[in-house]
C-alpha cells in the first residue's frame, strides 16, 4: 500500500494503519545521544554502585524503548501518538540521570558571582518602584507563570495536535489524496521539528550543568526582591521543587530552555499561538529570576540555548 493511500486512511477514518516509515527521528538521535553521554558519565564520575546501576538501568531502558519504536514499519494510531509523546518520558530520564552526576561546590564561586549580577538588576530603583506598586499582582503572576513551565511543553505538542486534527477535518471536505498527504507530512515535520528543538535545548542544559554546580539563590541568600509576598502558588512551587527536583540550579537554565524551545517551535507552525507561547516564556524567565529559583545568568543561557537549537534543529530538517 502506498504512503497517500495510509495517509487517505487516516484523513477519511477508515481502518488502516498509518505508514510513517520507520527510523529514528531526529529527536530521538538527540536522546540517545544523550543516553550514550549518560552511560560514559556513570562510568567516569565517582558514584555509588546503586546511583551507578539506576543511571545505566535507567538509559538502557528508555533507550531500548526509543529503538523499539523506531523499528515498527506501519505503527497503529495508538502506537504513533505512544511515540510523539514519549520524549516527555525522555527529559525526566535525562534529568534524573544527570542529577545523579552533580559534585555540590563547597566554595561557591560561582554562586557569589551570580548574585552580584542578580544584585544588580533586582536592587535597581526602576525594579524595586515596579515591584512595589505592582505588589502583590505582579508576584502572584510570575509564581503561577513559574509553575507553568511544567505543562508548557506538553501544551505545545498539544497545540501542534489539535492544528493538524482541524487540518485534517478540513481537508477530508472534497477529498484529495495529495492535499492529504500534503497535511500530514505538515504535521509530521511540526512534531519533528518541535521535539528536535526541544530535546536538544533540554539535554543539553543537563549535560552541561553538573559542570556548573550552582546553589538555588533562595536556598542560599533569600534575597527575594520586592516586597514580602507568600502567595499560595509560591507554597505550591517549593513543595514540587522540595519533591521531586535534584536540588541544585541547573546552568544553563532547564526550565527556561524548555520553555523557549517550545515557543519557538510552536511559532514556526501556529504564528499567533507561538506569541502566547513566546510571552509564557518570557514570563517563565522572569519568575525564575525574581523568586530567586534561578540567576539571571541561568535564564539568559536558557534562552541562548533554546533559540541555537532551534536554528539547529531547523537546519536539519532542511
Amino acid at each position: 500500500m502506498s504512503t497517500s493511500t495510509s495517509v487517505a486512511n487516516a484523513v477519511t477514518g477508515e481502518p488502516h494503519t498509518l505508514e510513517l516509515g520507520a527510523g529514528l527521528r531526529p529527536g530521538e538521535m538527540v536522546a540517545l545521544g544523550f543516553f550514550i553521554y549518560g552511560l560514559v558519565a556513570s562510568l567516569a564520575f565517582a558514584l555509588g554502585a546503586r546511583e551507578r546501576w539506576l543511571a545505566v538501568g535507567l538509559l538502557v531502558l528508555t533507550g531500548a524503548v526509543v529503538i523499539s519504536m523506531s523499528r515498527i514499519a506501519r505503527p497503529s494510531r495508538l502506537t504513533a501518538a505512544v511515540r510523539d509523546w514519549f520524549p516527555a518520558v525522555l527529559i525526566l530520564v535525562a534529568y534524573r540521570v544527570s542529577g545523579l552526576f552533580l559534585i555540590p561546590d563547597s566554595t561557591r564561586r560561582l554562586d557569589l558571582l551570580f548574585v552580584q549580577w542578580d544584585r544588580a538588576l533586582l536592587q535597581n530603583p526602576s525594579v524595586t518602584a515596579l515591584l512595589s506598586t505592582t505588589a502583590p499582582w505582579l508576584q502572584r503572576y510570575l509564581e503561577l507563570a513559574y509553575l507553568m513551565c511544567y505543562p508548557l511543553v506538553p501544551l505545545g505538542l498539544a497545540a501542534l495536535s489539535v492544528a493538524a486534527v482541524y487540518d485534517r477535518r478540513r481537508g477530508s471536505a472534497g477529498y484529495d489524496p495529495n492535499k492529504a498527504a500534503l497535511i500530514e507530512r505538515r504535521y509530521r515535520e511540526a512534531i519533528d521539528r518541535f521535539w528536535t528543538t526541544v530535546l536538544l535545548a533540554v539535554l543539553t542544559c543537563y549535560a552541561i550543568y553538573p559542570f556548573f554546580p550552582l546553589t538555588p539563590p533562595r536556598v542560599l541568600f533569600h534575597d527575594v526582591p520586592g516586597p514580602v509576598v507568600e502567595p499560595l502558588l509560591r507554597r505550591v512551587n517549593f513543595w514540587i521543587l522540595n519533591q521531586y527536583s535534584v536540588q541544585a540550579c541547573i546552568f544553563p537554565s532547564g526550565h527556561v530552555a524548555a520553555v523557549t524551545a517550545t515557543a519557538l517551535a510552536v511559532r514556526a507552525y501556529l504564528p499567533r499561538v507561538g506569541l502566547l507561547f513566546l510571552v509564557a516564556a518570557a514570563s517563565v524567565a522572569l519568575a525564575t529570576v525574581y523568586g530567586r529559583y534561578h540567576y539571571s545568568a541561568d535564564a539568559v543561557a536558557g534562552a541562548a540555548v533554546a533559540a541555537a537549537a532551534f536554528l539547529v534543529a531547523r537546519r536539519i530538517q532542511r
